[in-house]
C-alpha cells in the first residue's frame, strides 16, 4: 500500500466540530487509530487519573441491578444524595455554548469549567462564565461531577467511555454514539458503576409531546395500534457532517416513536439519498413496523426549503397531531355515537344522508387544538440530569432507551446502504 502524508489537515469547525492541525495521518489507520491520535493530541486520555479512585456504596435505583460497590472518584457525590454538583462541558461550539448558559443559571450546578481544542471557542465560552477554560480533557476531570458531551458523533464513545470509567455522570449529545456496538459498551460502563448516563433527545420535553401523549394515554393503556407519520426538515447547517441525517434528525422522531409503541421491531425498510456529497445520506425515509401491529413512516432531510419538525399519530378511535416547532397539538376524536356503529352504511337511511353531510365532521367528531407557552427544552433536560443525580431515579431519556434508538437508526442505515448498492449494480448491469 502507498503511503500519503498529509500536513495541517483541517476539520472545520462548523459549530462543535474540532480543528485539528499538524497531525499526520496515514491512509491505512484504521477509525479507532485515527480517533485515539485526535484524542491524544488534544490531552483526551482515556480513563483520567485512576490514582484518585476509591470505593464507594453504590445509591440510587437505576433500574438494573449493579454489584454492591464500584469505584469512582471519591470527589464525585453519591448518586441519590443532593448536593451542588460540578458540571465540566466537553465541546463548546453553538450547542455546548448553549449548554454552558444552562448550566451556569441552573440553582443546584455549578459550571466548573469547559474543554474544547478550539483555544477561542473555550476561551469565549469560560469568560462570558468566569469559569476555567482547562486545556486537556484529563485536566478538568478532576475538578467536576458530571460532565456534558457536546463534541462530534464519532467523538461520543471515546469521551463517555473516558468520562464513565472516571466515575463521572455524562450527558451526551444525541445521537448517544455512532454504533449500537459503541453505545452498548457505555451503557454497561454506566451500570457497572453505578452512574446516569443521559442523552439529549429534547423532543421529550416538548410541551406539545407532552399533551399528545396524555391526549392518548387511554388508547396506549389499552394497546390500541398505531399509525406514525413523522416529518423533519431543514436547510443544509453544515453541522453535524460526520454523520447523516438518520443519525442526525431522524434520530429524535425513532426515539420518540419506540418510546410511545414500546415494542419490538418486526421489520424495516428504507431509502436514502447523497445530495451536498460524502458517504452519508441527506434524505431519508424509513417505513418501521412492530411486533404489536404499530407501523412509523419517518421521513427526514437536511436539504429542504423550510423547516418543519411534525408528528401524526393516528388510531382507530383518535389522530393527534403535533407540531414541534410551534408547540401546538391537536386532537381529531371520534364520538361514542361514530364508535358504537350509529353512522355505519347499514345504520343510515339513504334520505338522511343529505341532512348529515354538511355538518357531520363537526358533529360526530371533536378537534380539539392547544398551543402551548414555550419551554427551554435545554434547561428541562438539565433539570432531569441533576435530578437522577440527586435521587438516583432513571432519566427521561437514560442510555438504555437511546440504545434502542441508535440500534433501529443503524438498521435504517444498513437498508439505505443496501438499496443504494442494488440501485448501482442495476444501474451497471443495464
Amino acid at each position: 500500500m502507498t503511503r500519503t502524508r498529509r500536513n495541517s489537515i483541517v476539520f472545520y469547525r462548523q459549530s462543535h466540530q474540532y480543528l485539528l492541525i499538524n497531525i499526520c495521518i496515514l491512509t491505512d489507520i484504521n477509525p479507532i487509530q485515527s480517533i485515539t491520535l485526535i484524542l491524544n493530541h488534544f490531552n483526551y486520555r482515556v480513563g483520567g487519573n485512576n490514582k484518585q479512585r476509591t470505593n464507594r456504596a453504590r445509591c440510587g435505583n437505576t433500574g438494573v441491578s449493579a454489584p454492591g460497590s464500584v469505584n469512582v472518584l471519591s470527589a464525585n457525590p453519591v448518586r441519590g444524595q443532593k448536593t451542588m454538583l460540578k458540571l465540566g462541558i466537553i465541546g463548546t461550539g453553538r450547542l455546548g455554548s448553549f449548554h454552558a448558559d444552562k448550566v451556569a443559571a441552573h440553582p443546584e450546578a455549578e459550571l466548573a469549567g469547559v474543554v474544547d481544542p478550539n483555544d477561542a471557542a473555550r476561551h469565549s465560552v469560560a469568560q462570558k462564565h468566569g469559569v476555567r477554560a482547562f486545556g486537556s480533557f484529563d485536566e478538568m476531570l478532576p475538578a467536576v461531577d458530571a460532565v456534558i458531551i457536546a463534541s462530534p458523533t464519532y467523538l461520543h464513545y471515546a469521551l463517555g467511555r473516558a468520562c464513565l470509567q472516571a466515575g463521572k455522570h455524562v450527558l451526551m449529545e444525541k445521537p448517544m454514539c455512532a454504533s449500537l456496538a459503541e453505545g452498548r459498551k457505555l451503557v454497561e460502563l454506566a451500570r457497572q458503576n453505578g452512574l446516569v448516563l443521559q442523552v439529549g433527545h429534547v423532543e421529550e420535553f416538548n410541551p406539545a409531546w407532552t399533551a399528545a401523549k396524555k391526549s392518548l394515554r387511554n388508547d396506549l393503556m389499552i394497546g390500541e395500534p398505531l399509525l406514525i407519520d413523522a416529518v423533519r426538515t431543514s436547510g443544509y447547517t453544515f453541522r453535524s457532517s460526520d454523520i447523516g441525517t438518520v443519525l442526525d434528525m431522524m434520530i429524535h422522531d425513532i426515539d420518540l416513536v419506540i418510546s410511545l409503541v414500546a415494542s419490538e421491531v418486526f421489520s424495516v425498510d428504507a431509502i436514502g439519498f447523497h445530495v451536498i456529497g460524502g458517504p452519508q445520506e441527506d434524505v431519508a425515509h424509513a417505513r418501521i413496523r412492530f411486533d404489536n401491529g404499530c407501523a412509523a413512516n419517518l421521513f427526514s432531510s437536511r436539504v429542504a426549503d423550510k423547516a418543519e419538525r411534525r408528528m401524526r399519530i393516528t388510531t382507530a378511535t383518535a389522530t393527534v397531531s403535533v407540531d414541534f416547532g410551534t408547540r401546538t397539538t391537536t386532537c381529531h376524536r371520534a364520538s361514542e355515537a361514530v364508535l358504537q356503529g350509529k353512522f355505519a352504511p347499514n345504520n343510515v337511511l339513504p334520505d338522511s344522508v343529505p341532512l348529515l353531510m354538511p355538518t357531520f365532521m363537526q358533529d360526530a367528531f371533536s378537534l380539539q387544538t392547544e398551543t402551548h407557552e414555550a419551554v427551554d427544552a435545554l434547561a428541562a433536560e438539565l433539570d432531569d440530569f441533576v435530578l437522577s443525580i440527586q435521587t438516583g431515579k432513571s432519566p427521561c431519556v437514560s442510555g438504555s432507551r437511546a440504545l434502542t434508538a441508535v440500534s433501529v437508526a443503524e438498521t435504517i442505515v444498513r437498508s439505505i446502504v443496501k438499496r443504494s448498492a442494488y440501485g448501482q449494480r442495476t444501474r451497471r448491469a443495464a
